[in-house]
């Protein structure tokens, strides 16, 4: 590899054929030394501000994978030279560490064991690798009881608290009691929860208290399996689907919930990083009649790929059984079920992202991190 000091620029050539310029103010604003930055927390102590804006690298040692920077205001600082090339490469964080897997009906998926999650923190690591590549995992041996799966929540942090509480009862009620479709027993369309919220929930988590009703099935959807179809298929849907404004609303005698936004949340690179469906909530904008024609085909051939056996990993949760899911990536359903035949009774929470993430980061720094908690 070679480093260059060019002036106005600090050019590396690594091997693997990446070469990158570094700007000046880049590197000195990107020191690691003690008194410019906290050791432990990475944060600046100084203001950005004080460095003056021509600053220079006035001399450049390389030594066992490092750069050692003389700066001209006087600073110095050493960078590792593999941060340096991941920097030049992978600028954006990563939500959650592991390359997408898109999958469809056929895909067979494995179970994780409560007992195994909670003795074995590569176990519960291996979980939320699955939720990164795949966007759901399932778990077993959780108490098929009231808040059982609380269990589980505390092994990653905390849950969301949302207007509707934090562990929520699925069940059919009393018509007088029904506050959302989920609490009769018809069937749900496949859906992402709550799109109306800011933010969305990040997680979804499903645990089965009792289900031997007729009917009940659960399915899953991969999201991104198929905006990938569409995107390969029909490249001005998928356009439609990114860039067209989709209003969702939920309103009760408690809240009014709006958020507008399109069905697919798509990076400059072309990454789709949020998926949304939810039929029974959504309203696109009254945008010119050219643009609606094209984007209502477009959702046409969306809901037509989501509601495809073909696409729905279906299987019916047992006593004890759990699904979590990427809210931001799946979207779920249910068969209807009959009430003279038995009793359908899950429990649901959400989980916010950072709270997921931050679990699997540091899990990876460390196997045998604790949780987070609140430190009140």
């Amino acid at each position: 590899m070679s480093v260059e000091n060019l002036g106005t620029r600090v050019r590396i050539s690594w091997s693997d054929g990446v070469t990158h310029d570094f700007h000046p103010f880049w590197l000195r604003e990107s020191s690691v030394d003690p008194q410019f930055r906290d050791p432990k927390t990475g944060h600046k102590l100084l203001d950005a501000e004080d460095i003056p804006l021509d600053v220079k690298v006035t001399e450049i040692t390389q030594r066992d994978g490092t750069l050692d920077l003389q700066f001209s205001d006087g600073h110095s600082s050493s960078y590792s030279l593999d941060k340096l090339h991941q920097a030049a490469v992978h600028p954006r964080t990563d939500e959650l560490i592991g390359k997408k897997i898109l999958w469809d009906g056929s895909f067979s998926p494995s179970w994780y064991e409560q007992s195994e999650l909670e003795s074995q923190p590569a176990k519960l690591l291996a979980l939320l690798n699955d939720i990164a590549s795949l966007g759901f995992a399932l778990v077993r041996g959780i108490p098929a009881e009231l808040n059982g799966m609380a269990r589980f929540i505390d092994q990653l942090g905390y849950m969301r608290i949302t207007n509707n509480g934090g562990i929520e009862d699925i069940k059919a009620l009393p018509s007088a009691k029904v506050y959302d479709l989920s609490m009769t027993p018809r069937a749900l369309e496949p859906h992402c929860d709550n799109p109306y919220r800011v933010p969305q929930p990040g997680y979804t988590l499903l645990h089965c208290i009792r289900n031997d009703a007729q009917g009940g099935e659960s399915a899953l959807i991969d999201g991104l399996y198929v905006a990938d179809r569409i995107r390969r298929d029909r490249p001005d849907l998928f356009e439609a689907l990114s860039t067209v404004p989709i209003v969702f609303r939920y309103a009760d005698d408690q809240a009014i919930l709006e958020h507008t936004c399109p069905f697919l949340d798509v990076t400059e690179d072309g990454t789709v990083t949020h998926a949304r469906f939810h039929g029974r909530c959504d309203q696109v904008t009254a945008t010119d009649p050219a643009v609606l024609s094209k984007f209502y085909e477009a959702r046409r051939m969306y809901s037509k790929i989501i509601m495809s056996d073909a696409a729905q990993l279906q299987f019916k949760l047992q006593p004890g059984e759990m699904f979590m899911v990427d809210n931001y990536r799946l979207f779920h359903a249910r068969r209807g079920f009959r009430l003279d035949s038995g009793i359908r009774h899950m429990q649901q929470a959400y989980i916010d992202r950072d709270v997921v993430s931050s679990r699997q980061k540091t899990l990876l720094r460390d196997i045998n991190a604790k949780p987070w908690k609140s430190r009140i």
